[in-house]
């Protein structure tokens, strides 16, 4: 029987494998002369639910924010850790007493298929430490995947990151 880290690493090769499989149909769509007419309204879409993740972990509605992430999901946290959607938003709502500020500095969705979108982006957080404010800046990748008619966030990867240069 699979133990549990197994489950998740077997369910993030799943997801890097649909996601290498969406770029190389996503590639092909694109060869005709352009991005194919539903790449630019994926694109939009997760934009929009990026923005509204980022404004959800704001207001700290950790209910809502469950909604817009698959059961299935996995995240590889910055120190390398696998987790999942319950841990990412326990760590979140831990975390939540300590934030001074969030913001979100860069944010690009690609659509690698009409129904498959990779999101980047950096965030700069500031938090309440022992010897004052402390800045985190992270880097992220999001795997959208549009199932039952909405948009779901399958996978993130947070690397930790330098300012950027103004």
């Amino acid at each position: 029987m699979m133990g549990r880290i197994g489950q998740k690493i077997a369910a993030g090769f799943v997801i890097l494998i649909l996601g290498a499989a969406a770029l190389a149909n996503g590639s092909k769509a694109g060869q005709g002369g352009g991005k194919a007419a539903g790449f630019a309204s994926a694109e939009r879409a997760v934009t929009k639910a990026e923005q509204e993740w980022f404004a959800i972990q704001q207001a700290n509605d950790w209910a809502k924010l469950s909604k817009m992430i698959s059961e299935d999901f996995v995240i590889v946290d910055s120190d390398g850790s696998l987790g999942n959607r319950d841990s990412m938003i326990t760590g979140y709502r831990e975390e939540a007493p300590r934030v001074l500020s969030l913001k979100m500095q860069v944010l690009v969705a690609h659509a690698v298929a009409a129904n498959a979108v990779i999101a980047s982006g950096l965030d700069d957080i500031t938090l309440k430490g022992n010897s004052g404010a402390t800045h985190r800046y992270e880097r992220f990748i999001d795997t959208w995947i549009l199932r039952d008619g909405r948009w779901q966030c399958v996978a993130e990867q947070i690397t930790l990151a330098q300012k950027l240069n103004d």
